[in-house]
């Protein structure tokens, strides 16, 4: 045989405290207001973030807008550099071949006409130059250099005198005396048949032509510096230009000591040991030895991006002010709401536990009445059967007055024992026929219907709802019985017990022609004790109504009264479907 030993599980009441002040710890700290101060720290972290997301997000779109932006100028400038001196070049070329026959030394006017009409033809040509095997100028399109005047300290008179072949040479920006304009020089060696040198001719490109590059495009934002280079690092054209860059020589600089050497174009940032940060686009012009850049300032670049982070900035932080201010009214506000609530539930409490102190007290107070006032109507009762008739008149009128006095008290005895009853009796709820209610209030009411020749009718089948049948057999028969009480004495009386639906509702009227009741007493009549009539003429405790409209509301329900003073009245009350 198994003995199986069951033992109790015994909790160390330290425990238990240490548990129960663990959960009053968290539900001290999930207070409403430390809830909205971690929501409103959230929403600060989340704030925060979102705002530096989207400015950082803003200012890689931004800085890739401004490459790809020097990228598109760079290219538009090695499209525009390569055009110009093919035109110059073969311009250049041309001119070479008219030039040479005859010889160089004296242009006749036929020479002197091409070398203006190709100046003319040509608007990105400051001046065509013309030079002897010596450097002196034989002419120039605009007809400004003296004659004989030498310009061998100009770099292209001296690179294309001393070179040995007839190709093209590009040189360095400088000033021209003639024009007055910065430029500089497509340059190509004149030479017999025999190869001696004869002299020069040389197309001085006007460098503004870059700034009418520039100003043809949309450029919103910055505006960027257009430069020219040899390969050597030779600086042959930029805009804008100032005097200490014309014949600098550039090739220290990343793009041709790092970048070139790697590739052929690209785009690279300047770093702040070059001086201004600067984000550079470069190109090779193919089979030139040239490359183009377009290059913009950083911090132009970027200004509208830097506006568009401080108005970012600006909105998050009165948002989050916005935020902190709403935050604040919202804890003052449920700070305040809980000390409603608190004032309104102890208020709630007194205000039950004083109904309910009420309510035993009517109770208590009507059942402990009833054995005494038993025997004072016992012996009045015993009284009136042996004294009456053998005393005066007054005697007996008094015994009359005190047997009628106990009798009523034990009737408002009774009826304030119902009234405590429903108000602290459990509900025994069950389905409940109410057509069988108003059969059984017709019943009980039998012979008072007979007597005052009423008529009831019962229109339609009556339903089934779920309920107290006592208590709601009480309504019935208070409300039928009130309906007989109050008649006229002028017409038949006639009631009338109707139901009709209303929403979630059943609405039941009992319906009468009697006396009616003034409009300024509708509420008044559902008080305790409140009587409008005298007693000699209608009888009553005026507990009949307030009883009613207790079981209605304990049922969920409501009920109220519409009259006219000599027109009857109807009472309507309604009862759940479910």
């Amino acid at each position: 045989m198994t003995v199986v030993v069951a033992r109790r599980l015994i909790i160390n009441p330290a425990f238990r405290g240490r548990g129960d002040w663990v959960a009053k710890s968290w539900r001290r700290r999930l207070r409403p207001k430390f809830v909205l101060l971690l929501l409103f720290a959230l929403c600060f972290a989340g704030g925060v973030g979102a705002a530096g997301a989207l400015v950082m997000a803003d200012y890689r779109d931004s800085r890739a807008a401004a490459e790809a932006a020097t990228r598109h100028q760079a290219r538009l400038l090695q499209e525009f550099v390569a055009r110009t001196l093919d035109a110059t070049e073969l311009m250049v070329r041309r001119l070479g071949d008219q030039l040479t026959t005859p010889p160089v030394g004296s242009l006749n006017a036929e020479q002197n006409a091409a070398l203006r009409a190709a100046l003319a033809a040509s608007p990105h040509l400051a001046n065509l130059v013309v030079v002897d095997g010596r450097g002196q100028v034989v002419t120039d399109g605009l007809a400004k250099l003296p004659a004989a005047t030498s310009l061998v300290q100009h770099e292209w008179v001296r690179a294309v005198l001393g070179g040995e072949t007839s190709s093209l040479s590009l040189s360095q920006a400088g000033l021209d005396e003639a024009s007055g304009k910065v430029v500089f020089s497509v340059s190509l060696a004149l030479r017999d048949v025999r190869g001696r040198l004869l002299g020069a001719v040389a197309a001085l490109v006007d460098i503004q032509t870059l700034a009418a590059l520039i100003d043809e495009q949309d450029m919103a934002a910055a505006r960027p510096s257009l430069a020219l280079y040899r390969m050597d690092g030779a600086l042959l054209a930029a805009h804008p230009l100032s005097a200490a860059d014309m014949g600098r020589n550039m090739s220290g600089l990343p793009l041709f000591s790092t970048h070139l050497p790697e590739a052929a174009s690209g785009t690279f940032a300047t770093s702040p040991s070059e001086g201004d940060l600067r984000i550079v686009s470069y190109r090779t012009i193919p089979g030139r030895n040239l490359v183009v850049c377009a290059s913009v300032s950083q911090d132009e670049a970027m200004a509208p991006w830097r506006q568009r982070s401080w108005a970012t900035l600006i909105t998050a932080v009165l948002v989050l002010g916005l935020l902190a201010a709403l935050s604040r009214v919202m804890a003052r506000e449920i700070r305040r709401d809980r000390m409603v609530n608190q004032a309104l539930r102890a208020a709630n409490r007194d205000l039950s536990r004083s109904n309910a102190d009420l309510e035993q007290f009517a109770y208590v107070a009507s059942h402990d009445l009833k054995e005494p006032l038993r025997n004072i109507a016992s012996y009045v009762q015993l009284l009136q059967r042996r004294y009456q008739g053998r005393l005066d008149e007054d005697a007996d009128a008094f015994i009359g007055y005190t047997v009628d006095g106990v009798r009523r008290m034990q009737m408002i005895i009774n009826e304030l024992l119902v009234y405590s009853r429903i108000g602290t009796g459990p509900l025994t709820r069950g389905a409940v026929q109410t057509g069988v209610l108003v059969s059984t209030a017709l019943a009980n009411l039998k012979a008072v219907i007979a007597e005052a020749g009423a008529v009831v009718e019962v229109k339609g089948p009556l339903p089934v709802v779920v309920g107290d049948a006592g208590q709601l057999s009480s309504v019935f028969q208070n409300l039928i019985s009130n309906g007989l009480k109050y008649r006229r004495d002028d017409i038949r009386p006639e009631l009338t017990v109707a139901v009709a639906e209303q929403g979630e509702f059943w609405r039941f009227s009992i319906i009468d022609n009697g006396i009616g009741i003034d409009p300024q007493y509708h509420r008044q009549i559902f008080e305790l004790f409140k009587r409008l009539h005298a007693r000699d003429r209608y009888t009553g405790t005026g507990i009949g109504l307030a009883v009613c409209q207790r079981v209605i509301e304990r049922h969920g329900g409501e009920i109220w009264v519409e009259s006219v003073p000599g027109q009857g009245a109807s009472f309507h009350f309604t009862l759940p479907k479910n």
